[in-house]
Parts: C-alpha cells; structure tokens; sequence
C-alpha cells in the first residue's frame, strides 16, 4: 500500500483515479488515523458486512488486489502486484 501512496501522483498525472477499499474488518475510527498519519489523498471506503463473502464474491486472493479499468469501468487488468502497475498503465 505505501508504494501505491508513492504511485498516486505520478498516475493521477495520467488520468488514472485511485480509490481504495478496505477489505479487512477495521473500526472507522482506526481507519481514519491511518489515513490521516499516512497522507492518503485519494478516495479510501471500506466493505460493510461480510468481508470474506464479499472479498469471494469480487474473486479477491490477495490484499492488496489492484484493479484496473478504463473509463468505461470495464476491468482490463486485475491481481497485479504493484511493480507491475506502471507497465498495465502504458498498455492503456
């Protein structure tokens, strides 16, 4: 997540959006802290209910899960690390 932080601006830059969600079962309160202490500029939501039959349901493996989509919302890449992640971004 911190090279994703990193990431952010340099592919803001390209028009990409980042927007996060948390995936894991967290109170608000320590959510926020951390988004705070971390200088998170971007959209962060976190799942409400389920989380396990929720991150099955998106075919989540792993966190962090990288998604890509163009502007259409259509997927075009998912389950990328995120070394891979400026490589998915020049074959948009």
């Amino acid at each position: 997540m911190q090279e994703l932080i990193k990431k952010a601006k340099e592919i803001k830059e390209k028009g990409i959006i980042v927007i996060s969600v948390q995936a894991s079962e967290i109170e608000q309160e320590k959510l926020d802290e951390w988004i705070k202490e971390n200088s998170i500029t971007f959209p962060v939501g976190m799942i409400q209910g389920d989380e396990e039959k929720i991150r099955f349901n998106w075919g989540v493996k792993s966190l962090l899960w990288l998604i890509l989509t163009d502007k259409n919302h259509i997927v075009t890449a998912e389950g990328f690390n995120i070394a891979e992640l400026s490589e998915k971004v020049q074959n948009r």
